[in-house]
């Protein structure tokens, strides 16, 4: 099932900055979304987003639920995020976070990558994984792993990046692999799935920024969001 044009949706977004932060309770910022913008676009209508604030490393996230039928969301197994970016400063964007979520059964299994643009490692992407498997897999109970994979899109530019992940046959949450303006990295990374409220369930998407050590000012544009799944 294709999901498209997820950025051109007008009503329905759910968005924050302290919950975007670390163990969801990071800074203020200020954050705005507006859709429908004719330029930059690809199809003649993008989602602009901005970041900004004083903050240092404050963030914004804009999600979406793209379907909330139990047992449709019980029977998905594999799922693709493709959508296209731009932005036109790079030393201001910390990260770029792209995020599938599917909740069912008080399980939530996390499908979650960010292109971390600003690492003291370098330019690459990191993948949303449990930090201490001796404590419950909670939610929170998360950080990146860095997958050595590099990432640093260009500015001035549509950037193309589709991720591929799956729903194990044991219920385990596996990251197949990113596609950045058309070359692809395979990650082969699987990780157990995180405790979630039993009364959450759906499958959703997120975008988000995270703003740097200076709290730069900066917008972004997404264009042609889809999410696919089967």
């Amino acid at each position: 099932m294709l999901i498209s044009d997820i950025d051109e949706r007008t009503t329905g977004w759910f968005s924050c900055d302290a919950c975007a932060g670390k163990n969801g309770s990071g800074p203020d910022s200020t954050y705005w979304m507006r859709t429908g913008r004719s330029s930059p676009s690809m199809d003649g209508s993008s989602a602009e987003f901005f970041l900004g604030g004083s903050t240092p490393y404050a963030n914004a996230l804009w999600s979406q639920s793209l379907v909330t039928d139990g047992p449709t969301i019980r029977n998905m197994r594999h799922f693709i995020n493709d959508l296209y970016f731009y932005y036109t400063n790079a030393n201001a964007a910390q990260g770029l976070e792209f995020n599938i979520s599917q909740y069912i059964d008080s399980v939530g299994y996390i499908y979650g990558m960010q292109c971390n643009i600003r690492s003291g490692a370098g330019p690459h992407w990191d993948i949303s994984v449990p930090k201490d498997y001796s404590k419950p897999l909670t939610l929170g109970n998360m950080h990146w792993q860095n997958t050595g994979i590099y990432c640093k899109p260009p500015t001035y530019k549509w950037n193309h990046v589709t991720i591929e992940f799956e729903r194990t046959s044991d219920n385990k949450v596996k990251f197949i692999s990113v596609t950045l303006n058309g070359v692809k990295n395979y990650i082969n990374v699987t990780v157990k799935a995180r405790i979630a409220p039993s009364d959450w369930k759906g499958l959703k998407t997120h975008y988000q920024m995270n703003g740097n050590y200076q709290q730069e000012n900066y917008h972004t544009w997404v264009d042609r969001y889809t999410v696919t799944y089967w």
